[in-house]
């Protein structure tokens, strides 16, 4: 019979032969929750001795705190999976549902960038359950040592650890939250959670995310605000947002860089409150970042820096006020501008009786890797993807603004032409048109796709850095998240450049087969998708959306200038028509004439001299679609490049 195992604890009793623990019913221990599979690992007797086997699952199975395939189980050993623990005492397991208390102690932390000291050797410990803030003048390093021990950055010299292991190998235990806002304000509070859920969570069902959801809307108090946009609440809620997300895996150990930031004292002390609770009943440590003071008396431990990194005071807020002499805790900022840190430093090294360990050089090799969790890359697509279709159309003006304004750029390219521009001599539709209004026609057309592209992609990369970098912490693949880019956008210039084609060709026939009009819309299509390439390039490598909207138009006019259309090819000096090569946008127009028969069309109208000889409308229109379409790799080779080197950064 199955034996379930729950809140409390329980004794699952072994007696040879086969344990097979997962989240279905048929399975000897049934252990639901987040990150169990369905069949999870099996514990079978071989060999005399008992063995414990994951089976392949996402979320992996460890055993005395390291991620295991296949391993003996000794006497006391203790196995995890997912928020479940299993102690083996000779002849049975005994059961505790909830993560397992973590202590982080950290020995000799410092961090050196540039030959300056930016964080100087600290030595600290934070136990289950303890609330601590982290003060200081501006520039001391908060945020770095915060950084450094939730191992989101290494430290140039010390170590971090979660009971004895480097922190680096347990940060699926670990949650952090940084000062920018790692949630998308047009999306309601659940479906933030939702999607975050889904992401983070690997392997879980759609009940389940359901039931993390609101467990964690229950905690922090956010149920009334379920269906309200996260833009619309006050700033402490969309902070509780914020917090929500990464409790929704259950971490041991809570960093949080600044989080009453902007809120009225009232909000203040209610996000304060908050962060007690968080700690204190689920044995979680909680460690924050603040300038505020007010509140500081809810904590257990206050950590005081000063400029240039120095460790001023670590101890309980009311001893704090003894050492430093003053009546409140806003009053400590000004006793650290009345004496040098050293100085602090020294009488706090006398009153605890030792000195801070010297710094000594991280060492690589001795470092752990977090255990390797897989993540199912076309999944997570399609959750990325998902969420930005609901971003993008429910951000009505900027959908209104980039549909709206196809028909006015057709009518607009339209109307500068007469109506048989496209007319060819001998055709019986009337006056034939001239080649070179052909060709600036084709050339508009080719220049607005584009304009299409660079313009929807060149911000979605770096609009969204501090939610992507948080989720790629917590192994979202960028892959994943450059398909999704893709998927959007490829879809949105896609459907700008084929109504752009349609009200075009329907004022200004192409006098072609209906071949023709197939393969220019495919070839202002994938110029078009090349744009969309170059865009994301420039976003991924760009520091601010306003940087991005500034390189627009260097990336821009070159299409114009060296396209062919303004000065023909035959007419560029030799250095001029080798750099239009590597124009994309030339490569458009000599596709897109090449499918209207322009190399003909100029032919036959001896009367103008315009420049264009024989190789430059020739050929097929395919032949022009696979040069475009190698641009289209070069520029998301490039963009994925430029993600997975800021993924590592990060």
């Amino acid at each position: 019979m199955a034996e379930s195992v729950g809140e409390r604890e329980t004794v699952v009793a072994f007696e040879g032969g086969e344990l097979t623990l997962g989240q279905a019913n048929v399975n000897s221990v049934v252990l639901q929750g987040e990150g169990v599979s369905r069949f999870h690992a099996t514990i079978v007797l071989s060999g005399g001795e008992l063995e414990l086997r994951d089976l392949d699952t996402k979320t992996g199975t460890r055993l005395d705190g390291r991620p295991i395939k296949r391993a003996v189980i000794d006497d006391g050993a203790l196995i995890e999976i997912g928020q479940h623990r299993l102690r083996f005492d000779s002849s049975s397991f005994l059961s505790q549902t909830g993560k397992g208390a973590l202590r982080l102690d950290a020995a000799g932390v410092a961090v050196r960038r540039d030959g300056k000291d930016i964080l100087k050797p600290i030595s600290l410990s934070i136990s289950p359950g303890e609330l601590v803030a982290v003060i200081g003048e501006s520039g001391s390093g908060k945020t770095t040592l915060l950084r450094a021990l939730a191992g989101v950055s290494r430290p140039s010299a010390g170590r971090v650890t979660l009971n004895g292991e480097p922190v680096t190998s347990r940060l699926t235990e670990v949650g952090y939250v940084p000062q920018d806002e790692i949630v998308h304000p047009l999306l309601t509070v659940d479906e933030a959670l939702d999607y975050a859920a889904k992401l983070r969570l690997p392997g879980v069902n759609d009940r389940e995310v359901k039931s993390t959801v609101d467990r964690v809307l229950a905690e922090l108090a956010l149920e009334p605000h379920r269906r309200t946009r996260i833009g619309h609440l006050s700033g402490g809620q969309r902070k509780r947002v914020g917090v929500g997300s990464e409790l929704l895996h259950r971490p041991s150990l809570l960093f949080l860089d600044e989080p009453t930031t902007g809120l009225d004292p009232v909000l203040e002390s209610q996000m304060m409150a908050l962060f007690r609770y968080l700690a204190r009943p689920a044995a979680r440590g909680v460690v924050l970042v603040t300038h505020a003071t007010q509140s500081l008396s809810l904590c257990d431990t206050l950590v005081v820096l000063a400029r240039g990194g120095e460790l001023c005071f670590r101890g309980s807020p009311d001893d704090a006020l003894e050492f430093f002499g003053v009546p409140s805790h806003d009053k400590i900022y000004a006793a650290l501008e009345e004496r040098p840190s050293s100085e602090w430093r020294s009488r706090l090294e006398e009153r605890r009786g030792v000195a801070e360990p010297a710094a000594e050089p991280s060492e690589p090799a001795k470092r752990e890797p977090a255990p390797k969790v897989r993540r199912n890359a076309a999944a997570q697509a399609g959750v990325l993807v998902s969420r930005y279709l609901r971003l993008f159309f429910r951000d009505r003006r900027n959908a209104f603004t980039l549909f709206g304004q196809v028909p006015l750029i057709a009518l607009g390219i339209a109307f500068l032409f007469q109506s048989g521009v496209f007319n060819r001599v001998g055709s019986g539709n009337g006056m034939p048109g001239q080649p070179r209004e052909q060709i600036q026609l084709l050339f508009l057309l080719v220049t607005t796709a584009i304009w299409f592209g660079l313009i929807s992609a060149s911000r979605e990369i770096v609009k969204e850095r501090a939610v992507t970098s948080r989720e790629a912490a917590v192994g979202v693949k960028w892959s994943a998240y450059l398909v999704s880019k893709a998927t959007v956008l490829f879809a949105v210039s896609a459907l700008q450049t084929v109504a752009l084609a349609y009200f075009v060709f329907a004022l200004r026939p192409l006098d072609e087969p209906a071949s023709a009009y197939a393969a220019v819309t495919v070839l202002l299509v994938l110029s078009s998708w090349v744009a969309v390439g170059v865009g994301l390039v420039v976003s991924a490598a760009a520091s601010t959306e306003d940087q991005a909207t500034s390189v627009i138009p260097v990336t821009l006019i070159p299409q114009l200038l060296f396209a062919g259309a303004v000065v023909p090819p035959e007419r560029m000096t030799r250095a001029v028509d080798a750099l239009s090569t590597v124009v994309f946008a030339r490569w458009g127009l000599a596709g897109t004439g090449t499918a209207v028969d322009m190399g003909e069309r100029v032919r036959v109208d001896k009367q103008l001299a315009l420049g264009y000889g024989d190789s430059f409308f020739t050929g097929q229109p395919w032949q022009y679609m696979v040069i475009l379409t190698l641009f289209l790799v070069i520029f998301f080779a490039l963009t994925a490049f430029l993600l997975s080197g800021r993924r590592e950064t990060t």
